[in-house]
């Protein structure tokens, strides 16, 4: 059996930054790291359509599959420090699936 995966790379996407990609896309998204800080992503929401294969500090990767009937979502990530409160930054990203 032959599996062809087709790899996209986002390097620091902007807030509303839109993805067009196809099903059974391994999608990874990658932060910049900022010097020696504390400061980590995380992904607080996700379309179900993509599937978490890693996720890091900085680096998260998604096995994309067809977003079928339910309405495109963004995938939500947000940078937090743990010595302080709240939420530091939020990225938006929508991720189109196209068949």
């Amino acid at each position: 059996m032959s599996v062809n995966t087709q790899h996209h790379l986002v390097c620091d996407p902007e807030p509303g930054d839109v993805v067009h990609i196809e099903p059974g896309t391994h999608l990874e998204v990658k932060f910049r790291r900022r010097g020696l800080g504390l400061s980590r992503w995380q992904v607080e929401d996700r379309p179900s359509y993509l599937v978490p294969l890693q996720e890091e500090d900085h680096d998260f990767s998604f096995l994309v599959f067809s977003a079928g009937e339910t309405a495109q979502r963004a995938l939500r990530l947000v940078r937090s420090r743990p010595d302080r409160p709240g939420f530091g930054e939020v990225r938006d990203l929508t991720v189109l699936v196209t068949s």
